[in-house]
């Protein structure tokens, strides 16, 4: 296995095009607006067996719409502008290896210092989360892309030095 972080200026236009297949087949994303989104991000976080990718996850810098739109539906709007960077795209093609926390573990180092926020309607990830730091805040809403299910917001701040 192996396990990459970097921006998308470092991957290949092939290598690119791969992560947003990949992406694209969790069916939590918005097919128009990835591709900019996978461009500004932070970090992306790739793992493959052989040649093969079988995980994803990113630190993103979310559209603004997308981001008080989360905290708001939340309930906790004003907090918005203290998580400016989003955990997200976390998707493995083979559940039950520990693949979810070695991305979710490397995306947070590649956050490091920085306050980030994730969404998330599995139980899988509303237990892991807390694991890095992570805590609830806010309601859970009803989610925009699958309506009969109910995201959670959390989010992970660390104290200033």
């Amino acid at each position: 296995m192996t396990l990459r972080v970097c921006t998308a200026t470092e991957m290949t236009a092939g290598e690119r095009q791969e992560f947003i297949a990949f992406v694209l087949k969790g069916a939590q994303v918005n097919e128009h607006t990835l591709p900019d989104l996978v461009d500004r991000a932070v970090a992306l976080v790739t793992l493959h067996d052989g040649e093969t990718l079988i995980g994803t996850a990113a630190v993103k810098i979310p559209n603004v719409g997308h981001h008080y739109g989360d905290f708001t539906k939340a309930g906790v709007k004003e907090r918005a502008a203290e998580f400016p960077f989003e955990l997200g795209w976390v998707h493995s093609s083979r559940s039950g290896n520990g693949n979810g926390r070695k991305l979710v573990a490397a995306a947070v180092e590649a956050v490091g210092s920085r306050s980030v926020y994730a969404t998330t309607k599995t139980g899988q990830m509303k237990h892991m989360l807390p694991d890095y730091g992570f805590v609830v805040l806010g309601q859970p809403f009803r989610s925009t892309q699958h309506p009969d299910a109910k995201l959670s917001l959390f989010v992970r701040s660390l104290p200033s030095a």
